[in-house]
């Protein structure tokens, strides 16, 4: 049997992400065979503030309009460097670009203050083989001072094998239909570049139609969690308390420049939602906000 590569990486301070990218477009040539085995690695960092200038940018460029809160999607952006150290270091068998967003939720016990101190921790999670390639999550907790978790996101991406035979487009799920209520998002060409600066993901799929070429893609796509950020600052007030949970699935990309509609649906502090293309066709996300 084989031994777990199980490592626990302590940081002084959070990563250069120049050097991790650079390894990152090295892990091109990284080319798995068979049975592929994530290693159980994780990094950690103690002592995270909260800069209000970063912070500013990134509620202006997803809505928010709180200053003194840290909305429950913005953590992720922060992780970002932190997942490119571990994932771009030897050992890790995949190639880290192209990786496809299919999956995102995030928890929290209570609104986290622009003004508190806390510990973020992120970790390789499980893999699994899936129809369309192969599924990994990545995991990002934020505790505090006494190790209790605070806050806790998990996002599973997917390294794209081959289209399974029989494949069909993803269409609009049929309980779409019941969600009543309806808000325009328009998704800019250059919001991939804008997100991309705030968060440092310079995931190529996301910048330029030529570089989202390369992977496929006939357009460059909104970053999902750009998206996800999108639609919570438009639904969040609605609940009347704070958010504690945002499950979403991704479903088909959205192209950029792109329009999309958001269609949804609450029941007392629970809101089910779909955001789908403009003509209603194809679906870009579900998910739940509770």
């Amino acid at each position: 049997m084989t031994t777990p590569d199980i490592r626990v990486f302590d940081l002084p301070a959070m990563p250069a992400v120049l050097p991790s990218f650079a390894r990152a477009a090295l892990s091109a040539t990284r080319k798995p065979h068979g049975a592929i085995s994530i290693p159980h690695w994780s990094a950690r960092l103690a002592g995270l503030s909260f800069d209000r200038k970063h912070l500013g940018d990134y509620n202006a460029l997803c809505g928010f309009t709180r200053p003194d809160i840290v909305p429950m999607t913005y953590p992720q952006a922060l992780a970002t460097p932190l997942f490119l150290h571990l994932m771009t270091r030897p050992g890790f068998p995949l190639p880290l670009m192209g990786l496809v967003h299919v999956r995102n939720a995030v928890e929290q016990r209570r609104e986290i203050r622009v003004d508190e101190t806390l510990d973020l921790q992120i970790r390789l999670g499980g893999s699994r083989e899936v129809r369309t390639g192969l599924e990994i999550d990545l995991l990002s907790d934020l505790t505090e001072a006494n190790a209790e978790v605070l806050w806790r996101a998990t996002m599973t991406v997917l390294k794209r094998g081959r289209k399974p035979e029989g494949a069909s487009k993803a269409q609009p799920p049929a309980e779409a239909s019941l969600l009543a209520q309806y808000l325009q998002i328009d998704a800019p060409e250059d919001i991939g570049r804008r997100y991309a600066a705030i968060s440092q993901d310079y995931n190529p799929i996301h910048l330029y139609a030529t570089t989202a070429k390369l992977f496929g893609f006939p357009r460059a796509i909104a970053h999902g969690l750009w998206s996800a950020a999108r639609v919570l600052a438009l639904l969040q007030s609605r609940l009347g308390t704070t958010p504690r949970l945002y499950d979403l699935q991704f479903k088909q990309p959205l192209l950029l420049p792109g329009r999309a509609a958001l269609r949804f649906a609450q029941e007392q502090s629970r809101i089910d939602l779909a955001l789908l293309d403009a003509r209603g066709a194809k679906v870009h996300l579900t998910g739940t906000l509770r």
